[in-house]
């Protein structure tokens, strides 16, 4: 692979005009003597203040991966992407730092997974919850060991600084690529693929010979790309263990369908949160729900975590959503009013910069 910086100047182009963003070129530090020091590289590249590094089952697996003649180059690019997808879930305590700032503009502390030591790296190694930073870091190394003996690729991070986002972008003579795997707004690929849902962060953004759209359609058979659709189909012959009749049917469905993401997929927290509130919003409408978060003591401060979870109204019965239990059950609001209460308003949780949340 080598490193091109009008090409990945052109890709830059190419990812902002689509997504609407300004966007800043990622390099890898270790590119530094290849590319010079940050005063002679271009505006809007930077360097990448924390190394990138591959996990060893990872790295294996691309290894493996690359002995695999009979798959294309594009073939293996989105396994990776796959692999990376299903053996991670999303760390979601990262979203009780953020910080709205403006319309589409938010802050968070680079100490999360951005600027990183190896304390940070140390703690996250017996669990498997990472962000885009970490993701990203992970895909873009995966991609330089499967194509480092092919010029013709040119890859690097782009950053959404609004957004506080990382994602990895890919360009090459035939076509050039955006591979995202936890899409801001919406449910993540963290989670569409561990369902059997087509993925959403894999964006074409040129392919003169169809070579890349060619390997997604390959890639997408036999998956379903709507989440509703996909959970519709798996609650129809599934038996849930309480008495519908004791039920509202919105409740009936909607619980089957936390059991189906629970014990079929094994969907994390932050999965359920997204699953579970794009059906409700499309079902139920979003006026009937409201977000709130759960508090996941940690053994001291700096590890406890905070997690979203949903609350439902459905004929004047409350009913909390909580990935964390993975359960659907009656909600009585005094529970927001504990002496030291598990489930907090949503808008009473203010943590900023400075509550340091250590990896764990």
């Amino acid at each position: 692979m080598s490193i091109d910086i009008e090409k990945l100047i052109r890709l830059n182009k190419l990812i902002s005009v689509h997504f609407r963003k300004k966007h800043i070129i990622v390099l890898d530090p270790k590119q530094r003597e290849e590319c010079g020091d940050n005063e002679e590289l271009k505006e809007d590249i930077i360097y990448d203040p924390t190394e990138w590094t591959l996990p060893e089952k990872l790295h294996t697996y691309v290894e493996n991966l690359s002995e695999e003649n009979q798959l294309t180059n594009e073939d293996k690019i989105l396994l990776i992407f796959e692999k990376l997808c299903k053996d991670y879930v999303y760390d979601d305590n990262l979203i009780s730092y953020i910080k709205k700032v403006d319309d589409d503009v938010f802050s968070l502390p680079d100490w999360y997974g951005r600027d990183i030591d190896h304390e940070w790296e140390k703690n996250r190694e017996p669990h498997n919850r990472r962000i885009c930073f970490e993701l990203s870091r992970y895909l873009a190394e995966a991609l330089k060991e499967l194509l480092k003996d092919n010029d013709a690729f040119n890859m690097c991070i782009l950053w959404n600084k609004n957004l506080t986002h990382y994602f990895v972008g890919l360009t090459c003579r035939d076509y050039s690529i955006a591979l995202d795997t936890d899409d801001f707004f919406n449910i993540k690929d963290l989670t569409r693929l561990k369902t059997g849902l087509t993925p959403k962060g894999v964006t074409v953004l040129e392919d003169r010979k169809g070579k890349f759209k060619n390997a997604l359609e390959r890639f997408n058979e036999g998956k379903t790309e709507d989440a509703i659709n996909k959970i519709e189909e798996e609650t129809a012959d599934f038996t849930e263990t309480q008495n519908p009749n004791e039920l509202n049917e919105e409740i009936v469905f909607l619980k089957k369908a936390m059991e189906v993401l629970a014990t079929k997929y094994n969907v994390d927290s932050q999965g359920i949160f997204e699953y579970m509130k794009e059906i409700i919003d499309i079902r139920l409408g979003s006026e009937n729900r409201e977000k709130i978060w759960k508090k996941i003591e940690g053994e001291t401060n700096t590890s406890t975590r905070y997690i979203r979870c949903l609350v439902i109204n459905m004929d004047g019965q409350k009913y909390l959503i909580d990935g964390d239990e993975r359960v659907l059950r009656p909600f009585n609001e005094e529970e927001l009013n504990k002496k030291r209460p598990t489930f907090i308003p949503y808008s009473d949780l203010s943590r900023g910069g400075f509550d340091y949340y250590d990896g764990t």
